[in-house]
């Protein structure tokens, strides 16, 4: 695999692990250090540690990120197309069946609350190349396939 970068920013832990790792710090994370954690364990209490999806609410610390909503999905056929899947008995699609489902929908924001996409929404300019220029590697492989996909009548997006 040839690297995507010839040097690392300062303080990273690209490449620490192989080139062709996808865990990262994920790897000092060892049987023996799980076993150490468990032996720290002394009531055996279980809680859960993220927040609530709508948490902190509003849009106070970033405009861009609204709060998730929430929506039942819609039937897409039969006599029943378009009613909302919400308290919906099955029944009325097979005498049959007995079940009452309620199936949802979230769209929400991935940085509202807690951190679902695992911070892979931050990065940084620097010297990739060695060259001394600093650059963004993401935003030039976007730039390249749009500009690609325009030279062959391709729709840009």
């Amino acid at each position: 695999m040839t690297p995507r970068w010839k040097q690392r920013p300062p303080g990273s832990n690209w490449g620490e692990f192989g080139p062709d790792d996808q865990r990262g710090r994920m790897n000092w994370v060892t049987r023996e250090k799980v076993l150490q954690g468990v032996a720290e364990v002394k009531e055996g209490i279980a809680f859960c540690l993220s927040l609530p999806l709508d948490y902190p609410g509003g849009t106070a610390l970033n405009p861009r990120r609204n709060p998730p909503r929430l929506a039942a999905t819609v039937r897409d056929s039969g006599k029943n197309k378009g009613r909302q899947n919400f308290c919906y008995p099955l029944g009325e699609d097979n005498p049959d069946l007995t079940d009452v489902i309620c199936d949802d929908i979230t769209l929400m924001t991935l940085q509202y609350s807690t951190q679902w996409d695992s911070f892979a929404h931050i990065g940084s300019r620097f010297d990739a190349d060695g060259d001394g220029k600093r650059r963004d590697r993401v935003l030039q492989r976007l730039s390249r396939r749009r500009a690609c996909r325009s030279r062959h009548g391709e729709p840009r997006g």
